[in-house]
């Protein structure tokens, strides 16, 4: 199965169970440009007066149940401990991983609460109006220094291969 199948499956299936799945209800839901070599299908969620949200759609079969539910769960510990990430969004069921099947294909959902801020593209990469791109560096550095930290900390719930992507935060433009 490949990106464009699933996002016409997503589309016409899965959208609606995950809606109902996290109470996304009155949510305008689009999809996120996928990146080349991207493993997901990810969509943008925005009501009026809520907070934005993120949908993430795991559809290869390369990472097993627990290792996706590893991933999350380390990435709810990093924001529940300070670290600069998104928190991982409950489903009304109270699970942090929802597992979809569909035509004998099973995809794994979760939620985001969506980042903060601005990515340095959208700013011309610039940082912030005065300040040197150096302070970037900098203070993307006191973020890694801070997840290093907290990394060593942690002791899985589940054992799996946890794969830290975009954990780098966005910083706010003032």
């Amino acid at each position: 199965m490949n990106y464009n199948e699933v996002v016409k499956i997503g589309d016409a299936y899965l959208l609606p169970l995950v809606s109902e799945l996290y109470g996304l209800e009155g949510y305008e839901t689009r999809p996120v440009k996928a990146h080349a070599g991207g493993r997901n299908v990810v969509y943008n969620c925005e009501r009026e007066g809520a907070g934005a949200k993120i949908i993430r759609i795991a559809f290869l079969n390369d990472r097993s149940r627990e290792e996706l539910l590893g991933e999350v769960e380390y990435i709810q510990y990093l924001f529940e401990h300070g670290g600069s990430v998104s928190d991982v969004v409950s489903s009304r069921k109270g699970n942090l991983l929802e597992e979809i099947t569909h035509n004998n294909h099973t995809f794994f959902v979760c939620l985001f609460e969506k980042a903060r801020g601005k990515k340095l593209v959208e700013n011309k990469y610039r940082y912030r109006e005065g300040a040197p791109i150096t302070e970037y560096y900098y203070n993307c550095g006191k973020v890694l220094g801070k997840l290093h930290q907290l990394s060593k900390e942690y002791t899985p719930v589940h054992r799996g291969i946890v794969f830290l992507i975009n954990t780098m935060p966005n910083i706010s433009i003032n």
